[in-house]
């Protein structure tokens, strides 16, 4: 497999260079690729220095500078620790220049990247926000920095853990630099997987003006960049500003090929073949299932005693219910009431799958942004010179994430209700169920395969009276529209300056900086719904207005001045699957607007200084030592609406407020040990430590070993170690009460193959269940055998979060190996490869479980002692009635493995003419990703992700380049390896009646036994290659590139939703290409 992948990316790199008719590209000397490979000490010697900075060395002024990953001045742009830079000017010519977009597909970047098309879920950072994922363990274990100052986080509702990448200015950037190894002794607590840095641009004189905008070949997701900057540099000092607007339009699922349609079973067959037509319903039930479409959520019913689900025909029905009908009888009887050979009803006209293609794939989104920033020195031996950057950035989104379900209760005596005989529109339904066991033509079926009618078996119920209804409709714009608002203002300022009272005996070049920052992150949502309790109010209170008859009153809420009585029935809610309510009165009685307010305060006070306190004969020991403050505050406040859950069917969300103050204490040296030995050309070690004191959690140390030996000039050898800490944030600290519903299996209800299709009885013999499962089952106080739902053991349950004080904090090991070789060998070129092996591993990781993780570990569990099982609550009838899904300590968190980077540059002469060319190769295989819990007794219970969505064993990219004198072509590559999911999480290959008894069944397969083949579902991708190429022009003022990205139409891979998160089966999340071919245009002009 892993030389298949080397083969493959390489020959294409290769192929793809080949068939431009020339190798590809280089860049100006003073620009490096869209990442550049690893950074190690002297690596990198000054090489991006124009020439004017060069002379300056050469008269020895020379500057020093910061490096990401060390807090000391240094003279070369050099890092022992693993550091990756992205440059915005090859992003650009790879056709990227939003900040989310080129941080997430990047190499370090795995796991599940949220991006706007999370925008319809439930996140951390509430919706529309993008956060970065280095080594998929967790965006809120990556710390994000800008200019090398910790950027707060940033969202609305609930509680934001990590910074939104859609506040950056992303025009206004220049480089992005990744430091991959665990930094907290150097930046403190979150630093676990890394630390991403943006660097915002400040080298400009005059005016910028820039444009940048992509359009889509396929319908809308227009992007739109138009940014301003202005600055001044002076003797003493320099100043300046920047603005920037961005806008992209929505696209919908309609709009792109892959999400058009609907979401379909998707299967793969023991013959290799792909398999999506629902066979389940076509070969049981005689539906027409030929759109290829999966059964998903259905509306336009009515839930009825006995019968189930009844729906929509207005003007007839087969049994006796007004304009309604049964669907299916009995097991496998699909109900033919006119006996024309076609079942009556065919759950793909009732389906809301398919008719919500208005829904977002990407909300709409704007945002506008605004920075400042000076410095001046003052005259004097101190060089005081004090300093500030100040910031604003503010987006906007509309978002629309489709059509969910409305299913209220209908009490017995509504007059609307239909099984209300007293009503308007009613029946008995008991009479109506028995006018369906009684219809010639549904009673022969039932003759046919069971030998008797209905009535012979003594199934008829007779009248029953008014009984409780349960009508299932969908209502456009219920719950699933939000406007949000989020914004962002950052000030920062100090003071740094010399120390020349320090320069006695061996000490010199001392340099401190004091500083403090201010944040404030503001959000806001609004989102508009039905009330559950204004409808569950007017149900039940309906009633014919004494005073006015034909027409019908209802009592207010509590508190309230009005009540509006809804018709549930009307045929406005039934037609189209997608409805509305019959009057404006009624919807604007029950819409009502969720409202959140969520601020997010960060205040931080640092002081360091840097110098050197003697001199070796390898040469100068450089410390650094400093101390940091920092207050964290949130204060995120729901309405009564959003606390109360007071939307129907929807989460409540008791936000959060809570603060904390942590103290950090710091301290770093860098020793050259030795330097132009034999086979020493260098030796130098670097050595820090932090202490962390935080106000719930006490004290903890981190510290970093790092040495870098190079034993001659072409080769360097390095390894770093460290150690990291990461205190529960507010979060996980404070977040109230947040609930919500999803989907659960539960294994203690009996399978439908269990049940007997006539007796409705449970048979041990069809029962597939593991011995286990029924244990832990009676073992929770509910008996396997007698819980019973219809076979529908998948069912809503509702999910509670909330803060834990009591969690511990997280500490990690990080350890890095590797080496850079710059060939020496001939002049003609230059080649520098590296490779990096990266080792992280954290233990009491902190993880919020997903409910059917803790369903499946309570009841799979051989021994019957898992520990969350008391996770788990019923109600008296049995079902699971809330799970306490709170955050909870993992026993440990492991991430390894290996990155490699390759450049090659070299000047060329062809048919007369000077080109540069240029290639840069970048490729991360992971080795290992897994979490490991332990249970009381001891037992390991492993979660495996090397391999799978968002894991991949190999991940990479290439840049080629050619450039001829101010004209420059990029042929860029991204490559995701093939992936699958864990075995655990596999299905057996089956059929629709899971006749193997392996407990799992398909949807589209007849199987082996029906003359067809057994089939599972689809969690895997092959390997996946997008491509994009770029002509720019660099002159003196003027910068004009157009480009084409994703230039083969790549469409993302096809998976079933069942087992991978996806979106009408495209995989979202994983680095896919979801925009298709776009056109990219960039003008830039100075003045």
């Amino acid at each position: 497999m892993e030389l298949k992948f080397k083969r493959n990316f390489l020959s294409l790199a290769i192929s793809s260079a080949l068939s431009i008719g020339a190798p590809f590209v280089v860049a100006q000397e003073d620009v490096t690729g869209m990442e550049v490979e690893t950074q190690s000490v002297a690596a990198e010697r000054a090489e991006k220095m124009t020439e004017s900075e060069t002379a300056g060395i050469a008269d020895g002024d020379v500057e020093e500078v910061v490096v990401t990953g060390s807090r000391l001045k240094r003279d070369t742009f050099s890092s022992i620790a693993p550091l990756q830079i992205i440059d915005t000017e090859g992003a650009r010519e790879a056709g990227s220049i939003d900040t989310s977009s080129i941080l997430q597909s990047s190499g370090a970047a795995s796991g599940q990247q949220i991006d706007l098309t999370f925008s319809g879920f439930v996140l951390d950072n509430g919706p529309g926000a993008s956060t970065v994922d280095l080594r998929g363990l967790g965006a809120g274990r990556t710390l994000v920095l800008v200019n090398g100052r910790r950027l707060a986080p940033a969202g609305v509702e609930g509680a934001p853990v990590a910074a939104d990448l859609n506040l950056i200015p992303s025009s206004l950037v220049q480089q992005y630099d990744l430091l991959l190894d665990g930094a907290s002794s150097i930046y403190g607590s979150d630093a676990v997987a890394g630390v991403t840095n943006i660097i915002l641009k400040k080298d400009f004189d005059g005016v910028d003006f820039e444009v940048f905008g992509t359009s889509p070949s396929q319908a809308n997701g227009e992007e739109t960049t138009l940014s301003l900057s202005w600055g001044q540099n002076f003797d003493r000092g320099f100043v300046g500003m920047g603005v920037e607007h961005y806008k992209m339009n929505a696209v919908t699922l309609a709009d792109r090929d892959w999400t058009n349609g609907c979401s379909r079973n998707y299967e793969v067959g023991t013959d290799g073949k792909i398999y999506s037509q629902d066979n389940f319903y076509n070969t049981v039930y005689g539906m027409d299932t030929s759109d290829g479409c999966a059964v998903g959520s259905l509306a336009g019913r009515v839930s009825v005693p006995f019968s189930g689900s009844i729906y929509y025909t207005p003007g007839v029905t087969n049994g006796g219910w007004n304009g309604f009908s049964e669907s299916s009888m009995f097991g496998s009887i699909g109900v033919d009431g006119n006996g024309d050979g076609i079942t009556d009803i065919n759950f793909r006209d009732y389906d809301i799958n398919g008719r919500d293609l208005f829904a977002h794939l990407f909300p709409e989104q704007e945002r506008t942004s605004f920075m400042a920033f000076g410095e001046y020195t003052f005259e004097g031996d101190m060089n005081l010179t004090p300093f500030f950057e100040a910031s604003y950035a503010k987006r906007e989104n509309f978002i629309n994430s489709g059509a969910y379900q409305l299913f209220p209760n209908v009490p017995a005596t509504n007059p609307f209700n239909i099984c209300n005989p007293d009503g308007i529109r009613g029946t008995d339904c008991g009479l109506a169920y028995d006018a369906l066991l009684t219809n010639p033509n549904f009673a022969a079926q039932v003759q046919s395969l069971y030998g008797g009618t209905p009535e012979d078996f003594g199934l008829l119920v007779g009248a029953i009276g008014p009984a409780s209804s349960l009508p299932i409709v969908s209502v456009y714009g219920d719950r699933t529209q939000a406007n949000v608002e989020v914004a962002q203002m950052r000030f920062v300022t100090g003071l740094r300056g010399d120390l020349p009272m320090l320069n006695v005996g061996t000490l010199s070049d001392w340099t401190f900086e004091l500083s403090g920052s201010i944040t404030k992150s503001d959000g806001k949502s609004s989102r508009m719904g039905v009330r559950g309790d204004r409808l569950a109010q007017s149900l039940a209170t309906t009633r014919e207005d004494p005073n006015n008859p034909g027409s019908y009153i209802c009592d207010p809420l509590p508190g309230e001045a009005t009540c509006v009585p809804v018709d549930m029935y009307a045929d406005s809610l039934y037609q189209g699957v997608v409805g509305d309510f019959a009057t404006q009165a009624e919807r604007d009685y029950l819409f009502d607007s969720r409202d959140f307010d969520t601020a997010y305060y960060q205040t931080i006070f640092s002081a360091y200084a840097t110098g050197t306190v003697g001199t070796l004969p390898a040469g100068d020991v450089v410390v650094g030592i400093g101390a940091e403050t920092r207050n964290d505050r949130i204060k995120s406040l729901p309405d009564d609406i959003a606390r109360d859950g007071l939307f129907f069917g929807y989460f409540s969300d008791g936000g959060a407020t809570g603060s904390k103050d942590t103290h950090e204490a710091f301290a770093e040296v860098e020793v050259p040990l030795l330097a132009g030995k034999f086979m020493a050309e260098e030796l130098s070690a670097n050595l820090s430590g932090r202490y962390t004191k935080d106000e719930l959690y006490g004290g903890a140390w981190t510290n970093s070993a790092k040495l870098a030996y190079r034993p001659v000039e072409s080769l360097l050898l390095r390894s770093t170690y460290g150690t990291s800490y990461r205190a529960p944030n507010l979060r996980e600290n404070f977040l109230q009460n947040q609930t919500g519903f999803q989907n659960v299996a539960d294994p203690c209800f009996i399978p439908e193959a269990a049940i007997d299709p006539i007796s409705g009885g449970y048979n041990a013999a069809l029962d597939t269940r593991a011995p286990e499962v029924l244990a832990n089952c009676v073992a929770s106080g509910v008996d396997p055998t007698t819980l019973e739902n219809g076979g529908f053991n998948t069912y809503s349950v509702e999910v509670a979060r909330g803060g834990n004080t009591e969690l511990k904090e997280e500490t990690s090991d990080s350890f890095t190996v590797g080496f850079s070789f710059e060939q020496p060998f001939f002049d003609d070129f230059d080649l520098t490869f590296g490779m990096t092996y990266w080792d992280i591993e954290i233990e009491n990781s902190i993880i919020e479980p997903t409910p059917q993780f803790l369903v499946n570990d309570c009841y799979n569990n051989p021994n019957g002692t898992s520990a969350f099982c008391s996770l788990l609550s019923r109600d008296e009838d049995g079902f699971l009635d809330i799970i306490d899904g709170a955050f909870v300590n993992r026993d440990n968190e492991v991430a390894r493995g290996i990155d490699y980077n390759l450049r090659y540059e070299q000047p060329v002469t062809l048919f007369g003419a000077a080109l540069d060319l240029s290639a840069n190769l970048n490729v991360t295989r992971t080795l290992q990703r897994e979490l490991t819990y332990v249970a009381d007794d001891g037992t390991p219970d492993v979660e495996y992700y090397t391999g799978t969505f968002g894991y991949p064993k190999w991940k990479g990219s290439a840049e080629f380049r050619v450039q001829y004198e101010d004209y420059r072509f990029t042929w860029t590559s991204r490559y995701i390896g093939s992936v699958e999911q864990a075995d655990e999480y596999v299905d057996e290959f089956s059929d629709i009646n899971d006749t193997n008894g392996t407990g799992f069944y398909s949807d589209a397969c007849v199987g082996a036994v029906s003359g067809g083949v057994d089939c599972r579902d689809v969690g895997f991708a092959d390997d996946y290659m997008v491509h994009s190429a770029s002509l720019y022009y660099y002159g003196d003022t003027w910068t004009a590139g157009l480009g084409m990205s994703n230039v083969f139409d790549e469409e993302p891979p096809v998976v079933d939703g069942d087992e991978v998160t996806a979106i009408n089966n495209t995989p979202i999340g994983y680095g896919y290409d979801l925009q298709g071919r776009t056109l990219f245009m960039n003008v830039q002009k100075n003045f």
